[in-house]
């Protein structure tokens, strides 16, 4: 008679635990995660904050109306406020702006693969993943680029570093255009590196067509690293090949063909224009020093120790040998380009506060650190992996808990886009402008920036009204309890010479 035999019951057990932790530590997974992390926390919060929904509303409005990426105005936007009366009542006059129309640091592709998104699924689910899976798409193509000279757990240190860096996670999971930029760049010079011709050109122009910052990145390092090489090569008295020069000149001269038309036509308008102004050593002086904390959302002080230790690591990796000169020489050129960059934009006026603009610079960064840390002798190495787990990862729990209180503050306004869409076309005075011409497709107005202007129409009801009745507004979005951002005679000047229409936690005035 046949016995099967069975292994123990625990035996099973721990069995089936190494298998699940093998899985789970396996380096797909692990990428995988570090890559779908973006698209995850977007699709739980729904998070759209500062330029983000103004951003998917052009991919829309490029659907809509095609002439506005050659310079045609955003008929949606008043954002500004309009004239008041007297003009004293907007101490700033920034009323005397006319409708924005698209800005000029910027290109033409990012809007277009709004647009694109839009107009195949007309979904805002899928215009609000375009980014996050654009991020995705970076730290894969940072753990490839990795690939090509460090070894797996290497690749996998940069991939991490670079998806938890908080600028990066932040910015890679709302509608910004600095992850598709990364993308895009990171994607042209690893066909540049791997000598893929056509790919380089094609890749190369795609970039230099996603904004001002990357005509400058591309062109740059792919001009610093061959010359570099070039020179090397002289040095060694090695010739140079001739599939060499042409890849080079390729890469070169048909990215810049295939902009040339966008460059002539948007930034310099055929002379009468120029894409940036004079640089303004005050406007540094004021707007390096916010950067510095938002590199890290934290006080200049971590932030500069933060700094040091990156910046240590990335001179080990640098001095390591991991990488050949010439690579050497493109990814510190790279990353070199990318600080030039945020140093300018932060001495230009009209810039912001947010040094977004370094992020298509980082993977050459996480690649150095990656190489760095994992050659500092056991104790340093754990104090320098301890001090960065730690810190990247209390700032980004903080920034995806604001992540979702904010995405509940959008989602109580659902009822207000509701009404809206089901109302005639007209002016929409709020303070949510963007999310209300994204989300509602109704114009919007505010006061944005001049906080005197606000208080001077939406506290005072002889003000209020001859403001309502100069100038097209059709509707009024209030919280419903409570008094700000108006007045109570405001509110009941409203009540008397409106329509309320309740909307969840707000109410809708059609003003009669």
């Amino acid at each position: 008679m046949n016995h099967s035999i069975s292994p123990p019951s625990h035996t099973v057990r721990r069995s089936w635990n190494a298998r699940i932790r093998a899985i789970i530590g396996s380096h797909a997974v692990i990428l995988a995660l570090l890559a779908g992390q973006f698209a995850l926390v977007q699709l739980f919060t729904g998070s759209q904050y500062g330029d983000a929904p103004r951003n998917m509303h052009w991919g829309i409005l490029i659907v809509e109306n095609p002439a506005f990426l050659f310079g045609a105005p955003d008929t949606y936007e008043r954002i500004k406020g309009f004239p008041p009366d007297p003009p004293s009542l907007a101490p700033l006059a920034l009323y005397r702006f006319p409708q924005g129309g698209l800005h000029r640091w910027w290109g033409p592709v990012p809007l277009l693969i709004f647009a694109l998104v839009w107009f195949a699924a007309h979904s805002y689910t899928a215009m609000h993943l375009v980014v996050p899976l654009a991020g995705a798409g970076v730290v894969l193509l940072t753990y490839r680029l990795a690939r090509l000279w460090l070894t797996r757990r290497e690749a996998l240190i940069a991939a991490a570093f670079l998806a938890c860096f908080p600028l990066f996670r932040d910015y890679a999971t709302v509608a910004y255009s600095e992850a598709l930029s990364a993308l895009a760049l990171t994607a042209a010079l690893l066909a540049y590196i791997r000598e893929r011709t056509v790919a380089t050109v094609i890749l190369g122009g795609v970039a230099a067509l996603m904004k001002l910052d990357l005509l400058a990145l591309y062109f740059g390092v792919v001009g610093i690293a061959s010359v570099l090489s070039f020179i090397a090569q002289r040095r060694r008295r090695e010739s140079v090949p001739r599939r060499v020069w042409a890849h080079t000149l390729a890469a070169l001269v048909g990215p810049a063909m295939i902009a040339a038309p966008w460059v002539w036509l948007h930034y310099l308008g055929r002379g009468e224009r120029a894409p940036t102004g004079g640089l303004s050593l005050q406007q540094f002086s004021l707007v390096a020093p916010q950067m510095l904390e938002l590199l890290f959302y934290i006080p200049w002080y971590g932030a500069l120790l933060t700094l040091a230790v990156i910046g240590a690591l990335a001179v080990v990796g640098a001095r390591s040998g991991s990488f050949p000169v010439p690579v050497l020489a493109l990814l510190l050129a790279w990353l070199g380009l990318g600080v030039v960059v945020l140093l300018v934009y932060a001495a230009t006026p009209g810039s912001g506060n947010s040094p977004r603009i370094i992020i298509p610079a980082l993977p050459p960064l996480a690649l150095l650190v990656a190489a760095g840390i994992t050659r500092l002798p056991l104790p340093w190495k754990r104090r320098a992996a301890f001090y960065l787990i730690v810190l990247f990862a209390v700032i980004n729990l903080v920034t995806i808990g604001y992540y979702t209180v904010e995405g509940a503050r959008l989602r109580s306004y659902e009822p207000v886009w509701r009404v809206l869409r089901e109302q005639p076309r007209g002016y929409v005075l709020t303070e949510a402008y963007w999310h209300t011409i994204l989300y509602a497709r109704q114009p919007a107005t505010w006061f944005e920036i001049d906080e005197t202007f606000q208080r001077n129409i939406m506290e005072n009801v002889d003000h209020f009204a001859r403001y309502l009745d100069q100038h097209p507004i059709r509707y009024v979005v209030l919280p419903a309890s409570g008094n700000a951002p108006a007045s109570p005679e405001v509110r009941s000047y409203l009540d008397h010479h409106a329509r309320r229409v309740e909307a969840g936690e707000f109410v809708v005035y059609v003003v009669r």
